[in-house]
């Protein structure tokens, strides 16, 4: 849901034909334009079922690897060509040159994989997980804010600051994809710079009582808590909606009937998947 803004910078990531029956799904919440958000969704799921250590079945890893790869991809000649083209709505095949595409925002992102029975969730970011377990919502991810103690020491170890609770008084997370002008450091790794594309890892068992699981952006989670959100998904499966149904229903519910007399809450693009477990 486009919402208020201008325009719609999120992405989404479905993919449930991946061989060895593996899914994957991913939520990307571009700040300050589309083009990373679209850019990782497009490249994601390749990129980690090409990756080394997920072939040989370490997926914390391999979705470690993917994260920074997305970085590594985002700084090539050729990402930053496509990152005009998204920019600018041309079609992958027409040429064009790179016109400080690097100075283009980022986006969080979190990304599941279901794979044997387990989940695997990553994330960077303040977009969220939420796994739905007999009646009670498991959290996932742990947002990555600049004011958690981690995230700061981080960030002023790297050199950078925080202030009004933003990575020097711009950034309002501490970790996203892109965002390149915060990965400058060329003493530090790239997982230790002030931004970080480096994700938190978590895998829980998909069991009996394991119903579903959300992933959705932060517009979502600033109108409702993770427990909220189950319930109404508890609510709608037992009054047999359809899971398209529901997702509208938490979107609608979390718009902002006007600008005005929002505060700023429920303006936001929003994006949320849901993922029913059949056992």
């Amino acid at each position: 849901m486009q919402g208020w803004r201008m325009g719609m910078e999120d992405a989404k990531l479905c993919e449930i034909e991946i061989p060895d029956n593996a899914m994957c799904f991913g939520v990307f919440d571009g700040h300050g334009g589309r083009e990373v958000a679209v850019f990782v969704a497009k490249h994601f799921c390749a990129e980690l079922l090409a990756n080394e250590h997920y072939k040989n079945g370490n997926i914390e890893i391999a979705l470690q690897e993917t994260y920074m790869r997305m970085d590594e991809k985002l700084r090539s000649k050729e990402g930053q060509q496509e990152l005009v083209r998204i920019q600018r709505g041309l079609p992958d095949n027409y040429s064009v040159s790179v016109e400080n595409a690097e100075s283009l925002a980022g986006c969080t992102a979190v990304a599941a994989l279901v794979k044997d029975s387990k989940l695997h969730v990553a994330n960077a970011g303040d977009s969220r997980c939420v796994l739905a377990r007999g009646g009670k919502a498991v959290e996932m991810t742990v947002d990555h804010k600049p004011d958690n103690e981690h995230e700061h020491n981080r960030i002023v170890r790297a050199g950078g600051y925080v202030e009004d609770g933003r990575v020097v008084g711009n950034l309002n997370l501490s970790r996203s994809i892109g965002d390149l002008e915060y990965k400058k450091n060329p003493d530090i790794p790239a997982q230790d710079q002030m931004i970080t594309a480096f994700p938190e890892v978590k895998v829980e068992t998909i069991t009996q009582d394991s119903d579903f699981m959300i992933l959705a952006c932060d517009g979502i989670w600033d109108m409702l808590s993770n427990q909220q959100c189950v319930d109404i998904v508890y609510e709608g499966l037992r009054a047999q909606k359809e899971l398209s149904d529901i997702v509208e229903g938490i979107l609608d519910r979390c718009l902002a009937s006007d600008v005005a007399s929002s505060g700023g809450l429920g303006c936001d693009n929003m994006t949320c998947i849901i993922v029913k477990f059949n056992h």
